[in-house]
């Protein structure tokens, strides 16, 4: 009996891992269920037994993702005592989470280019159960002093998408990179986390952090007017 549990997850895990290659790189619309099959090594029937249509796939694979990141994002701040590294905590652990599930953010990112027509209600569910993770460290820190009041939902998406789009934009950063005559390099996870917080915690923070360098204005041509 174990061991038909044991193969009925195996074979669940291989569908849903094989599901996120295909929907990463054809989205919802161009995803067809023969090559998901086929690349989980199962026939079409067992899939649907396993899983279900294509509908149900999409849900497993976005929902799954969501339910392991949230189990980190509860350790990670329960780890840490102030606001500010429960804040870092996030970032970082987001910033893996894009590493241990590759197929999420391009998901993601197509179904926010196009607004989302195909997100399972099951996900947004799980999305604010990230947002109230954020939304309660924000908080923490408001009522400690040590964080100015902002609007939680703008932050905890600005946060969010900051992270996404430094991880998706990597090709094209090298590229700039190259155009521009910097050097070209390959930020880890944790790196473009930390980049992240230490923008953003500077800006939220009571007291002001560092100032920024002023650089004198450029002298007009010709003279002033």
């Amino acid at each position: 009996m174990k061991g038909s549990k044991a193969g009925a997850a195996d074979a669940h895990q291989r569908i849903v891992a094989a599901a996120a290659e295909v929907f990463a790189d054809r989205g919802f619309e161009g995803a067809r269920i023969d090559e998901i099959a086929e690349r989980a090594g199962v026939n079409k029937a067992m899939l649907y037994y396993h899983v279900g249509d294509k509908e149900r796939l999409y849900s497993a694979v976005l929902v799954e993702s969501i339910d392991r990141g949230l189990v980190l994002l509860r350790a990670a701040t329960a780890a840490v005592a102030s606001p500010s590294a429960k804040l870092q905590a996030v970032l970082d652990t987001l910033a893996e989470f894009g590493t241990s599930n590759p197929a999420f953010i391009p998901i993601i990112m197509r179904e926010v280019s196009s607004g989302g027509p195909n997100l399972p209600d099951a996900l947004f569910e799980r999305l604010g159960s990230v947002f109230r993770v954020v939304a309660d460290v924000l908080a923490e820190g408001v009522e400690q002093g040590v964080f100015r009041p902002t609007d939680p939902l703008l932050t905890h998406v600005t946060l969010v998408g900051a992270l996404m789009y430094l991880r998706a934009s990597h090709p094209i950063r090298q590229r700039v990179a190259r155009s521009a005559g910097l050097p070209v390099a390959d930020h880890t996870p944790i790196h473009l986390a930390r980049h992240v917080g230490n923008l953003f915690l500077h800006g939220l923070e009571a007291t002001p952090g560092p100032a920024v360098p002023r650089f004198p204005a450029r002298k007009r041509r010709g003279g002033s007017r």
